[in-house]
């Protein structure tokens, strides 16, 4: 394989995006670990073919010009605009028919979910289920509710999320399932304030919880809520 280029190329075209986009956070975008990013960066470590096609496809470049082409001679002519802001890849599962599933984070899982939720044997191991009222064209994952600050709903619920590409397009005062670096997995009314100040403010249904801004590079990932269950008749 030939990788003469390639070290440098990751390197250049990450440092290229609009948001000067770190290795850990490209890493999160393309479910790989960091570890394994900065290796191929350094040139410790060739990459595998399933590594080059997440590379090739999340760049908008081929592989042969990956490998091949050095592309910092030829950046003006070879490379598209790029923004990590509105391009985001996703790890997800499907069964036996093609259908994506539902995965389901149990409670055992939530406190894990920051780090894993970009790794294939992370995600292959959640438990799966099929909702048919919900649309097939889009992609879902359910998650535990816990606490008390997103009421009617009372912890042991399952909320239902579906993932949202571009955060830009996010409306103020809607329910998201946020996944953030320092918090986890948080339910919250969000408002949208990402373009002109590169934060979402976080608002709970509770009172007694204070809003609070999250930096958009501290988000990992954003479902918006679309139902949810309890076995409990709420009170």
């Amino acid at each position: 394989m030939k990788t003469s280029f390639f070290a440098q190329n990751l390197a250049f075209l990450r440092n290229q995006l609009t948001d000067k986009t770190s290795q850990q956070r490209l890493a999160d975008l393309l479910g790989i670990k960091k570890s394994t990013l900065a290796a191929y960066e350094a040139a410790r470590s060739e990459p595998s073919f399933a590594d080059l096609v997440r590379f090739a496809t999340f760049f908008k470049v081929t592989i042969d010009t990956l490998l091949t082409v050095d592309l910092r001679l030829n950046a003006a002519s070879t490379l598209p605009p790029r923004t990590v802001a509105t391009e985001r890849v996703i790890v997800t599962t499907v069964n036996s028919e093609g259908q994506e599933n539902i995965e389901f984070v149990p409670v055992r899982a939530l406190g894990g979910y920051a780090e894993g939720y970009g790794d294939v044997e992370f995600v292959q191991k959640l438990p799966v289920f099929q909702m048919p009222f919900l649309s097939k064209e889009r992609k879902y994952r359910a998650f535990p509710y816990e606490g008390d600050s997103m009421p009617p709903l009372r912890s042991g619920a399952v909320v239902f999320g579906e993932y949202v590409e571009n955060w830009q397009h996010i409306k103020n005062g809607i329910l998201c399932i946020v996944v953030t670096i320092d918090e986890g997995v948080v339910l919250k009314k969000v408002f949208n304030y990402l373009e002109d100040k590169g934060v979402l403010v976080l608002k709970s249904l509770n009172e007694r919880y204070a809003p609070y801004p999250v930096r958009g590079e501290d988000i990992l990932e954003i479902w918006q809520f679309v139902g949810y269950f309890d076995e409990r008749f709420p009170e």
